[in-house]
C-alpha cells in the first residue's frame, strides 16, 4: 500500500504489478495517478463523485506560459473524473456502514438518486429510537466560535464515556476555529476529571473527515446569530462550488448515532438566493435531522412503475381480505423488500416477490442465496411469493401468509 506519489518515486516504470487499485480516487489529482497506473497490468479505480475533490491550497498544477493544446477530456481535476471518461463504470449499491436507514436516507435521496441499498438489523428498528438527535442550545457566534455548543459537546462526550464506554466517538465541527475550541474544552475536561480520553476519539473539521467512521458522530454546527442577533449566512466551504459534497461526507460517518448540536432552527437559514447548492442542502439536512429526532422519519420509497398495475404481484397480495382477527398492514415501506408486514407500528416480517426488485437483482444467486442469507443474519423473518404460486392457487398463498404471521 502506497500513495501515488510514493509509487512514482520508488518503483520502476514497468508493468511491475498484476493489479493496481486506487482508493478514494476522487481526492487524487489525475496527473498524480497516471504514473502509478503505468506500473500495473490491470487497474481498478474506486471513488465517489459525491465526496471531496482533490484540494491543495499551495499546489500549482499547471504552468501558464505555454500554448495549451490539451484535449478537453483531460481537463479534469481528479483521477476518478478522468477514469469515468474512458473506463467501464460499475456502481456499488450496497451500503454497510450505517446501521439505521435514517442515518443514510438523506444522502441516498439527495446525492445518490435513491440507488443505495441498506438492510438494517431488525433488532435496531424494534428499539424505535431515532438515530439522529437534534440538540438545540442558546449559543452565539463570536470570534468564529460558539462556546455554548463546545460546552454541550463535551457534556455529550462525558455522558457517552460513562454510559456507553464501548462506543467510539467522533466530533465534527463546521470550521477550524470551532474544532480547536472543542479540543481545548476536552483537554480541560480530561485534566479536571483526571480521565484519559480514548484514542479512538477524534475532533476534526468538515474538510478532513473523509475516510473516518465512528459509532457516534457529534456535530457542532457553530454558526449562529451574533450578540446583536444578526445571522451571517456564510458557511465557510459549504458556500463554495460542490460544498454540498463536504456535507455528504460528514453526515455519512456514523455507524449508529448522530448528535447535531446547534444554536439555530432550520427556518433561520435564509439560503434561497445563494449561488451554490451547499447552503440549501445544509438547511434541508437540518430539517431532516429535526424530523428524525422527533420520530417522524419514514423511509423514502423509490417508485417503480415500469408496467401496468395488473403486472405487479405485490398489488394483488395487498388486495387480500384478511379476517378481522388479523389486523395486518401490507405496506411498501422498506426499500429492500416488496412488502413489509406490520401490525400497528410493529414490524412482523418481509415479503419478497418476483416483481421488479427480483428482476433488478444482479444475479439469480444474489436473489436466491445472498438476499435470504443477509435477511436471516439481520434477524428479519421473511417469505417469498412468486407469480406462478398466486395464479395456481391464490387461496393457498393467502393461507401461507396467515401462517407466516403470528396470531
Amino acid at each position: 500500500m502506497a500513495s501515488p506519489e510514493a509509487v512514482s518515486a520508488i518503483f520502476p516504470m514497468t508493468r511491475l504489478f498484476d493489479l493496481v487499485i486506487f482508493d478514494e480516487a476522487s481526492q487524487c489529482f489525475a496527473e498524480q495517478g497516471i504514473p502509478a497506473m503505468y506500473r500495473g497490468r490491470q487497474i481498478v479505480i474506486t471513488g465517489d463523485k459525491m465526496q471531496l475533490s482533490p484540494f491543495d491550497l499551495y499546489k500549482v498544477r499547471w504552468e501558464e506560459d505555454f500554448e495549451d493544446n490539451t484535449d478537453a477530456s483531460l481537463e479534469v481535476d481528479s483521477l476518478l473524473d478522468l477514469a469515468s471518461q474512458y473506463l467501464m463504470q460499475v456502481q456499488l449499491r450496497g451500503h454497510y456502514r450505517s446501521q439505521s436507514l435514517d442515518l443514510i436516507d438523506f444522502s441516498n435521496q439527495h446525492f445518490y438518486k435513491g440507488k443505495l441499498t441498506l438492510l438494517p438489523d431488525k433488532r435496531i428498528l424494534d428499539r424505535k429510537q431515532p438515530a439522529i438527535s437534534y440538540i438545540k442550545v442558546n449559543g452565539v457566534w463570536a470570534k468564529q466560535v460558539n462556546d455554548e455548543e463546545a460546552i454541550r459537546v463535551v457534556e455529550l462526550v462525558k455522558q457517552l464515556l460513562l454510559e456507553q464506554p464501548d462506543k467510539s466517538i467522533g466530533i465534527v465541527s463546521f470550521n477550524a476555529r470551532q474544532q480547536e475550541h472543542i479540543l481545548d474544552k476536552l483537554e480541560i475536561f480530561a485534566h479536571q476529571e483526571q480521565v484519559s480520553l480514548p484514542q479512538s476519539l477524534f475532533v476534526k473539521n468538515i474538510e478532513n473527515v473523509q475516510g473516518d467512521e465512528r459509532d457516534v458522530i457529534i456535530f457542532s454546527i457553530a454558526y449562529a446569530p451574533d450578540e446583536k442577533g444578526k445571522m451571517n449566512h456564510h458557511f465557510g466551504s459549504l458556500n463554495t462550488l460542490k460544498g454540498e459534497n463536504r456535507l455528504n461526507v460528514a453526515i455519512t460517518r456514523a455507524r449508529e448515532k448522530i448528535c447535531v448540536v446547534t444554536s439555530i432552527w432550520p427556518q433561520q437559514l435564509k439560503v434561497e438566493d445563494t449561488k451554490n447548492e451547499g447552503p440549501k442542502i445544509f438547511r434541508k439536512y437540518l430539517e431532516y435531522a429535526l424530523q428524525v429526532s422527533e420520530a417522524a422519519f419514514r423511509p423514502a420509497q423509490t417508485t417503480r412503475q415500469s408496467h401496468s398495475l395488473d403486472w405487479y404481484l405485490k398489488d394483488k397480495i395487498k388486495q387480500f381480505d384478511f379476517e378481522s382477527q388479523h389486523t395486518l398492514d401490507l405496506v411498501e415501506e422498506m426499500p429492500f423488500a416488496d412488502l413489509t408486514v406490520k401490525a400497528g407500528n410493529e414490524y412482523l416480517g418481509l415479503i419478497l416477490t418476483d416483481d421488479e426488485l427480483y428482476h433488478e437483482s444482479i444475479s439469480i444467486k444474489d436473489m436466491h442465496v445472498f438476499t435470504p442469507f443477509t435477511l436471516a443474519a439481520k434477524n428479519w423473518k421473511f417469505m417469498g411469493i412468486h407469480s406462478r404460486e398466486y395464479w395456481h392457487d391464490k387461496n393457498a398463498v393467502k393461507d401461507r401468509l396467515l401462517r407466516f404471521v403470528p396470531e
